[in-house]
């Protein structure tokens, strides 16, 4: 700060002592404001001094003065005040017959603690405090004024720049508070270490990933997180945040505190102080064990496909064949051909709108009778616990009771009004595993008579249930009706069985 700032902020403090002295002096009778010692103190104070008479025209005013005004108004002629222009505070006009020395000579009083605006010729702008003080004679009459005019612009712009710093702290303050409430709100662990990797900042979020509180895990190593197969991960990651880097996106595994491993995605950025060195690190570790599971999922669905595609063209040529080389008729070979793959779709459809997860066995046996159940369907009936089917067991299974009913409708319990065919099912859950055994049963139909040879539905349903399901088959052609008992057991990997229905 200059002297005469420093000069300025003194008579800013002291102006209104000042005012009053300079008043008791000009109206001293042996002081006369033309005295030189008088003019020559005057003229040497920083602060900007003038002088009115009573009708408030201008009859002195020092250099100071000169220099706030930004112009030398000629005395005699100028009244109040020497300003080119005068503005209150907060920006408007203020004419110059509202001043405060105007105000003081009207009131007949010093004007105290106002501030004001003084516009120069040349557009610059100075605020001010002023101490206007009437000036009066022996006999009391009012003889002018003295006015100084405290130049506080420098004060001004500290307060400017004190606000600005002010709304800068405010700012930072809240963007501090957003933050930390970001970082104890958010999901994903972020957590901050030194350059020595001792953990400095835990968050909620990191809490529930690693399974550690704050209390438990602030000032040990991050290496506590990290399996032996991953510790060299650390050095190289200090490295890198030591040269600035940021590591976007790292895909690692950690360690929780119960000692299971999981699949984390790390982003892991420097940390400067105030003067811009690093100081540490911060990362954001977001669990992504379930986006791995499904990706786990999705190969070996994608593999999965592959072969049931495989499959599924072998055994649409199968069934191809076996329509074709053994119907008595193109015709009927090919109504045969039609039936078996709409049957193979269907199955395939379910398991599509499951998303290869397995089929409901009553679903899948209510889809294959719907085209020959009567209208109040009490030509079929179905009885069993709910079971589903894995995908093999579904499109197998499928295939064998399209064989059975279309087989009934032909020939048996479904080729007449008064047939019937019943289907039930139950499940035998021992230790060793669980057998499902499913018993289709033809009544009202046709007499039967055993046939001479061996069509591809019982084919499908002795062989391709043994090969492919490890199941068995019992059928017995019995003249009231055909019955066939279908078993295999039902495998961890798809099929499965409502516990609760068993037991109830």
């Amino acid at each position: 700060m200059s002297s005469v700032t420093a000069l300025a902020d003194v008579l800013a403090s002291k102006s209104s002592a000042l005012a009053d002295v300079l008043a008791s002096k000009a109206s001293a009778p042996t002081a006369g404001w033309q005295h030189e010692s008088s003019t020559a103190l005057i003229d040497a104070l920083p602060a900007a001094i003038y002088t009115t008479d009573a009708s408030g025209r201008i009859t002195y005013y020092n250099q100071a003065a000169a220099e706030l005004w930004g112009r030398r108004p000629e005395l005699g002629t100028a009244e109040w005040c020497g300003s080119w222009k005068l503005y209150r505070p907060d920006g408007t006009p203020l004419p110059h017959d509202q001043c405060p020395m105007a105000l003081a000579l009207k009131q007949r009083r010093p004007i105290r603690g106002v501030e004001a605006i003084a516009e120069r010729p040349d557009g610059t702008r100075v605020p001010f405090i002023p101490y206007p003080t009437p000036l009066f004679d022996s006999s009391g009459a009012l003889t002018g004024a003295v006015n100084m005019l405290v130049d506080i612009s420098a004060r001004k712009q500290s307060e400017a720049a004190l606000d600005r710093e002010m709304q800068r702290r405010r700012q930072g303050d809240q963007a501090r508070q957003h933050l930390a409430a970001i970082i104890e709100s958010s999901d994903d662990a972020i957590v901050s270490k030194d350059l020595d990797g001792v953990i400095v900042s835990w968050n909620p979020g990191a809490e529930r990933l690693f399974g550690y509180s704050a209390d438990e895990i602030i000032g040990k190593s991050i290496t506590v997180l990290i399996p032996p197969d991953h510790l060299d991960e650390e050095p190289e990651i200090l490295r890198r945040i030591r040269r600035g880097e940021r590591i976007e996106h790292y895909e690692t595994v950690r360690r929780r505190k119960n000692g299971r491993l999981i699949d984390i995605s790390l982003t892991v950025s420097p940390v400067r102080d105030d003067e811009g060195r690093i100081v540490g690190a911060s990362k954001i570790a977001r669990d992504i064990t379930e986006r791995k599971l499904a990706e786990s999922r999705r190969d070996l669905l994608v593999a999965e496909l592959s072969h049931r595609v495989k499959n599924t063209l072998a055994t649409v040529i199968s069934i191809s064949h076996q329509s074709f080389a053994r119907a008595p008729s193109l015709e009927d070979a090919r109504r045969s051909f039609e039936g078996r793959i709409r049957a193979l779709a269907q199955t395939h459809s379910r398991l599509a709108e499951a998303k290869w997860s397995g089929v409901d066995l009553e679903s899948m046996l209510r889809d294959e009778f719907a085209p020959y159940a009567g209208d109040d369907s009490s030509n079929v009936q179905l009885s069993g616990p709910a079971v589903t089917l894995n995908p093999r067991s579904a499109v197998v299974l499928g295939m064998a009771v399209h064989e059975l009913a279309t087989n009934a409708a032909k020939y048996g319990a479904l080729s007449v009004r008064s047939g019937r065919v019943g289907v039930d099912w139950d499940v035998n859950a021992s230790e060793e595993d669980r057998t499902l055994t499913m018993r289709w049963t033809e009544s009202g139909g046709p007499p039967v008579t055993p046939p001479v040879r061996s069509g591809f539905g019982r084919l499908l349903l002795e062989r391709a249930l043994a090969a492919d399901l490890d199941g068995k088959v019992q059928m017995v052609f019995a003249e009231s009706g055909l019955r066939c008992t279908i078993s295999f057991p039902l495998h961890d990997d798809g099929a499965t069985v409502r516990a609760a229905e068993l037991t109830g």
